[in-house]
């Protein structure tokens, strides 16, 4: 049985850094304002990907990529995907025995490599501090 992103498996595994970020709540702006439940560790530049399961609404930003384009708050972002014209988010209301997945941010891209000793000599292993690990594009 494959995993599916949304059963606890791939994203929320422990491996991701950034970790990933449950959503409490998104805007619909020309730069949509994400509130995250902690503190998201994200910085301008980063490219994020949204995880959105269907009783949260606004099913069209799942799956999409976007770029941090401002850090308002340590729990806050806006990132450059237009979702005026998205259905709402909402946080949904269920019975205490339902469990569903949350909706969820995580951080994207493989830039863990590069030289970064002086004289050329590359360090093993290779890497670039700070650089995200196990984020699949």
């Amino acid at each position: 049985m494959a995993l599916n992103p949304y059963n606890l498996g791939d994203f929320n595994s422990g491996t991701y850094t950034p970790f990933v970020c449950n959503i409490s709540s998104i805007t619909r702006a020309a730069q949509a304002l994400v509130t995250t439940s902690i503190t998201h560790g994200f910085v301008v530049g980063n490219t994020v990907r949204f995880f959105i399961p269907q009783q949260y609404g606004m099913r069209q930003l799942d799956g999409l990529k976007g770029t941090v384009m401002t850090v308002p708050a340590d729990d806050e972002f806006t990132v450059n995907i237009d979702t005026q014209g998205f259905d709402p988010f909402v946080t949904p209301s269920l019975p205490p025995y339902v469990v569903i997945d949350p909706a969820q941010v995580a951080g994207i891209g493989d830039m863990n490599y590069g030289n970064l000793s002086p004289g050329g000599i590359p360090v093993l292993p290779i890497t670039v501090p700070g650089a995200y690990q196990n984020q699949p594009p």
